[in-house]
């Protein structure tokens, strides 16, 4: 697997956030202002593909597309802070969004 260079670890680091559920909780009431503030300060500097990616993951969670829980285990079965593990985050979403409908 190809490691993905630049802010790998911030994509990585947003994705594992929002598999945290309780984290999730926290950052749709109080922690809100923060949490925006730190993701427009890092989208725009992600490679195209990751941003694609952070935001599919964020509007799929917003959408109940998928919950912490299923963002955590497909998390840990893939590496996400690699180029075939991004795609894989995306191809996942995609499929999650056709089987709702």
């Amino acid at each position: 697997m190809v490691p993905m260079p630049g802010d790998g670890d911030a994509f990585l680091g947003f994705a594992t956030e929002f598999a945290d559920g309780e984290r999730w909780k926290l950052l749709q009431s109080e922690g809100w202002d923060d949490f925006q503030v730190r993701l427009a300060e890092v989208v725009g500097e992600l490679p195209v593909r990751r941003r694609q990616a952070l935001m599919m993951l964020l509007l799929a969670m917003v959408d109940h597309t998928v919950d912490s829980a299923q963002v955590r285990e497909f998390l840990d079965a893939h590496d996400a802070s690699t180029e075939e593990g991004v795609e894989a985050v995306i191809a996942w979403l995609r499929q999650k969004r056709r089987e709702r409908g």
